[in-house]
């Protein structure tokens, strides 16, 4: 199993017997949870997190077999993974909206604004050309999530699709962003804390993705950021997450880009 964005941490301790507390999963969660664990443990000497990225489904198959303490999940758990984890515990930690994006070249010929029936005929072929919605004469180069990422599938789901006709896969939103942004015809679709650069977002159904239009509903592709603990978390465990919980966390929350909880 690849393990993407990987980041191991280490607070200063006086004690010989240091606590860890393993996380993985989501890597849209990453930048939330690395940047937690960090003043977290400023703050709490001898204790150790280490951060992994992998996706969600990875992130909740950790939980299951044992091999991390929290799974990161930017989608709901299914089914079909509860019962393998009856005792599974969600810890909702954030809010999230899905942005799409386009190559620079696309939003410069005018194409600024779709609709979620437009994304869906392009995902799912329909739509091949950027002329058929206002944009050049070009045929439309489709970038994707891995099926393991969460966002891959909040994004299916919430749109209706069930197989796409992408070009390209890709692990991280990240590399979606950079795909994006180094194509001439690119689309591609990306958490709302990935979003700048020179890969631009683009309206859906004329809102943007912000944190109001996530909120008020107007914003039609937005989900939950979870983690998730096999039963009631404890000692250390219990501590991060009161921790991303608490008034600063949800402020780190918003700093990375994200939507607190409670917002």
């Amino acid at each position: 199993m690849i393990l993407l964005g990987t980041l191991f941490l280490t607070g200063c301790t006086d004690s010989d017997e240091e606590r860890e507390v393993t996380v993985v999963g989501s890597s849209t969660l990453l930048p939330i949870v690395q940047t937690a664990a960090e003043e977290f443990m400023r703050e709490n000497d001898g204790i150790r997190i280490s951060v992994a990225g992998g996706g969600s489904g990875y992130g909740i198959n950790a939980i299951v077999e044992g091999t991390a303490d929290i799974g990161m999940a930017s989608r709901d758990i299914r089914q079909s993974e509860i019962d393998n984890v009856p005792d599974v515990v969600e810890h909702t930690i954030g809010k999230d909206g899905l942005a799409i994006i386009v190559s620079k070249t696309v939003y410069d010929a005018g194409v600024t604004d779709l609709t979620t029936s437009q994304v869906t005929d392009i995902y799912s072929g329909a739509i091949n050309n950027w002329r058929d919605i206002g944009g050049p004469d070009e045929d439309i180069y489709i970038v994707e999530r891995a099926d393991t990422s969460g966002t891959y599938g909040t994004f299916m789901e919430l749109l209706g699709i069930d197989e796409t006709a992408a070009h390209s896969t890709q692990l991280e939103n990240s590399d979606v962003r950079r795909t994006v942004a180094t194509a001439d015809y690119a689309i591609g679709y990306v958490g709302m804390g990935y979003t700048g650069g020179d890969a631009p977002f683009v309206k859906l159904n004329g809102y943007e993705p912000t944190m109001e239009n996530v909120l008020s509903g107007n914003y039609p592709l937005q989900r939950g950021l979870h983690l998730y603990t096999n039963g009631e978390p404890r000692g250390a465990s219990k501590q991060f997450i009161d921790f991303i919980l608490s008034p600063r966390g949800q402020e780190i929350v918003e700093e990375v880009g994200f939507i607190p909880v409670d917002a």
